[in-house]
C-alpha cells in the first residue's frame, strides 16, 4: 500500500537496468563495452578507430567490445558472441536505432559508464580505475 501511495505521488517507480540475458556468460569474468552506431553517423567510425587502436589495453583490462548497428552485434576484436541486439537496447535503456551511444558494464552486469559521444580509450579506461575488480 505505502509503495503505491508513493507511486501515485511521485509518479511511476524509477526504470531499474538489469543485467540482459544474453550477457551472463561475461558474468564475473569480462567487462563489457557496448557502442551503439549507424553507419551512416561518423561517430561511430571515429570511436571505432579509437577503440582498434587501444586492442591490446582493452584485453588486458578484460574488455570485450561490441558495435551494436541495427539489429546486429558485431564484436571488435574476439569471436562472434549470441548477442541480441534489441534485448541490449532494451535492457539497458541503450539509444535508439541509429542514435550513437556508449554502455560499459562491470563484470557484475551493473552500468558504469554511458557515453552520446566518442570518448577516448584512456578515458573508458580510466572509468574503470574507480571499479572494483
Amino acid at each position: 500500500m505505502l509503495k503505491s501511495f508513493v507511486r501515485e505521488i511521485l509518479g511511476t517507480e524509477p526504470h531499474t537496468v538489469s543485467t540482459p540475458r544474453c550477457l551472463r556468460p561475461f558474468g564475473g569474468k569480462k567487462r563489457v563495452l557496448l557502442v551503439f552506431a549507424d553507419a551512416e553517423d561518423d561517430r561511430a567510425s571515429r570511436q571505432d578507430d579509437l577503440l582498434r587502436k587501444a586492442h591490446l589495453r582493452f584485453i588486458e583490462e578484460d574488455i570485450e567490445v561490441f558495435n551494436i548497428a541495427g539489429g546486429g552485434v558485431f564484436p571488435l576484436f574476439d569471436d562472434p558472441h549470441d548477442l541480441d541486439a534489441d534485448e541490449l537496447r532494451e535492457t539497458l535503456d541503450g539509444p535508439q536505432p541509429g542514435e550513437f551511444g556508449l554502455i560499459l558494464l562491470d563484470r557484475d552486469g551493473r552500468v558504469k559508464l554511458r557515453a552520446s559521444e566518442p570518448m577516448r580509450p584512456e578515458e573508458i579506461i580510466g572509468a574503470l580505475a574507480a571499479m572494483p575488480h
